[in-house]
């Protein structure tokens, strides 16, 4: 599928991603509709999502309203329909997937920092394993980006828990975060591109792209540390090719 502009304000793109992400092949356009209307509904508060942080984001807006942009998300490549028996269920597409991996790896973050500046120690870090393993390295590649060896404790209690390949990451990103203040900044960047290439995984699926400028079609590269921003994943308008020749211009 093709995609050539976000047709939703990021924002709003990004809160039903979030709002979709608690109900991933469990739920349907209606479930999650009314998960953006702050729904008093029995089945939506019996499975705890008023608790979602997009919940009632839409609050202002009829039912039928939040279904249309929820369609629009689906037409325009950033959720799908995939059937579980008879049930239509909404999934993310490569490319939503990226977007909600991103924020939630972000969040993680956010809830770190919150911890710390409260003097909080965590009882356990269970809640990090089984984690999406594109996800939960893209969080240790925000760590490692962010150069604070604040993160080491945290991160020690999480390598105890873990699996032995994240183990074997997260043992990485403390080592690097140790070095930091030796390195010279050059090194330091080359050393953030090395463990990129082990932290920043493919999604199953491609995501295409259409170059504002040629109009043809190229696989965006998710593995790329330059799309990633401190505002976010960023995609690229241009394919390489156009990239390259704006540049040599």
């Amino acid at each position: 599928m093709r995609f050539r502009n976000m047709p939703l304000p990021e924002d709003e793109l990004r809160v039903i991603l979030r709002a979709a992400d608690d109900i991933i092949a469990e739920g349907g356009r209606t479930l999650l509709a009314k998960i953006l209307k702050g729904s008093k509904d029995r089945k939506l508060l019996d499975l705890g999502l008023e608790r979602n942080p997009s919940y009632g984001f839409y609050r202002d807006l009829t039912l039928e309203q939040i279904m249309a942009k929820v369609d629009h998300m689906i037409r325009t490549g950033f959720l799908e329909i995939e059937k579980q028996g008879k049930l239509p269920m909404i999934v993310f597409s490569s490319r939503g997937w990226a977007i909600e991996r991103e924020r939630r790896a972000e969040e993680f973050l956010q809830e770190w920092d919150r911890g710390m500046e409260n003097n909080i120690i965590p009882i356990s870090m269970e809640y990090l394993k089984e984690r999406n393993r594109g996800m939960i390295f893209l969080f240790l590649y925000k760590i490692l980006c962010s150069g604070n060896k604040k993160y080491i404790p945290y991160l020690t209690l999480w390598e105890r828990i873990d699996f032995k390949n994240v183990r074997a990451e997260i043992r990485n990103v403390i080592e690097a975060l140790k070095q930091r203040g030796q390195l010279e900044d050059p090194d330091w960047e080359q050393l953030k591109r090395e463990r990129a290439k082990t932290l920043l995984i493919r999604s199953r699926d491609p995501i295409i792209m259409v170059c504002r400028k040629c109009d043809n079609p190229f696989i965006f590269d998710e593995t790329n540390p330059d799309y990633y921003t401190a505002e976010g994943l960023k995609f690229p308008e241009l394919c390489p090719r156009c990239s390259i020749n704006g540049q040599s211009a």
